[in-house]
Parts: C-alpha cells; structure tokens; sequence
C-alpha cells in the first residue's frame, strides 16, 4: 500500500516512460464452513499385543461414533501412529563412584493413535468433541477451521484490491496534473487466508466419560487478504 511515482532524468522525452506504480490490498471477512478437529487415542501397558488391541478398540469406537454423527469416512484421516517403548528412569550416579551403563529395559508400551476428523456441519461440532471423547479417544488438540472452497473468495479480494489500486491511481493522476496513458505492468500480491485463533473449551476425557464435560466453540472469521500493484504509464494533461 504505497505509491513510487517514476520519472526520467532527462524530462518526458525518450524510451525511458514515465511511470506511476500503486499498490492496493483488498480484505474481506468471512465465517468458516469447516473445522478440523484433533482427536488420538493412547493407551499404555506391559505387553504390546495387548496395548494396540485396546487401541483398535478405542479407536473403533471412535469411528463408529463419528459415523453416528454422519461423517463421511473420507473426512476421517489418520495422521499418526506411533508405538513408543517405556523405559525405567536411569539411576543416579553416586558420588566418588562409576556408575555402569547397562542395555535399556524396556517395561511397557505407549501406542498413540491421532486422526484429524472434518466436521462440515459446524452445528455439531461440540457433540463431536464431546461424544468422541466419551467413547474412547483419551486427548483432544482443537480445532482448526477453514474454507471448504477458498478460491472465490480468493478471487474477490484480488478484485477489490485491484478496484482500490485503480481509484489511487485516478487520485493521485488528478491530483499532480498527470494523465494515466495505459497499464504497462499487473502485479499480483499473494493472497493469505488467515484463521481465527483457536476458540474452543473442553472438558477433561474423563469427566466427559463421566457425563459431566462440554464442549462449546466459537468459529470467529476467517480473514481473506490480497494486495495488487498497478504500473501505468503516465503523461503531463
């Protein structure tokens, strides 16, 4: 969002045009239509098979649920699996003494399974978080949210930054006595879609599984920013 006026060293005269540059940001608000919610189930034992049987179950449950909730599979995703080995915590050196290294233990397994599930219809996402945490996911990240389509709003920021450059133009082009001859040059910006901060409270899994926790969330806006830059060749009135 500035301006460069650009004239040559030698008058009017020559190849070198004179030029005027503007730039211009358009931005619009607009709610999500989509929250993306962080879900894993985590279980911890002594015996692997045992521990990534409780898993699959948990996380059976888990799909079941959300298929209760009318979510379509393929807004289910598995982002993560991970098998971690637990190990004893390593003594303590005495003092004046060596203190022997020996081959690490194992004594137990922690399995974390992490989906992220795709909520379009943002009425439930509370129920969501609720009912998935009752039945058996055991931690809760958030909630991100978005735009099922975001290229038309894409589009529209462009056109009202673009709108903008060309009305600075106008102004500054009447204002010093100059003449806007032709666009020599578009310049696109980028566009950012930018996410509200994650608004969200949740009670713990075990006081959901309890029948005690809530969920509520707040979508915000999703704020939608594009800048353009305008090279007119420009001539004196």
């Amino acid at each position: 969002m500035g301006l460069l006026l650009v004239l040559p060293v030698h008058g009017w005269a020559g190849d070198d045009k004179p030029r005027l540059t503007v730039s211009a940001e358009g931005k619009i608000n607009v709610p999500p239509d989509k929250a993306v919610l962080s879900f894993a189930v985590e279980t911890v034992g002594e015996q692997l098979a045992k521990v990534q049987q409780e898993n699959q179950e948990r996380m059976a449950r888990v799909l079941e649920e959300c298929q209760k909730l009318e979510i379509p599979s393929k807004f289910i995703q598995t982002t993560s699996l991970n098998v971690i080995p637990e190990y004893p915590p390593r003594p303590r050196r005495p003092k004046g003494g060596s203190l022997e290294q020996p081959i690490p233990r194992i004594i137990g397994y922690r399995v974390v399974h992490q989906v992220h599930v795709e909520v379009r219809n943002l009425d439930i996402v509370g129920k969501v978080v609720d009912r998935v945490l009752k039945v058996g996911a055991n931690r809760f990240s958030g909630i991100s949210w978005g735009l099922q389509e975001e290229q038309p709003n894409k589009l529209q920021v462009l056109q009202l930054a673009a709108s903008k450059a060309q009305t600075k133009a106008n102004t500054l082009a009447q204002s010093l006595g100059l003449k806007l001859v032709r666009i020599m040059k578009v310049m696109e910006g980028g566009v950012s879609v930018v996410a509200p901060a994650r608004r969200y409270r949740t009670a713990s899994a075990a006081m959901a599984m309890e029948g005690g926790g809530g969920a509520s969330v707040s979508a915000g806006e999703i704020s939608v920013r594009g800048t353009v830059t305008l090279v007119y060749e420009i001539s004196p009135q």
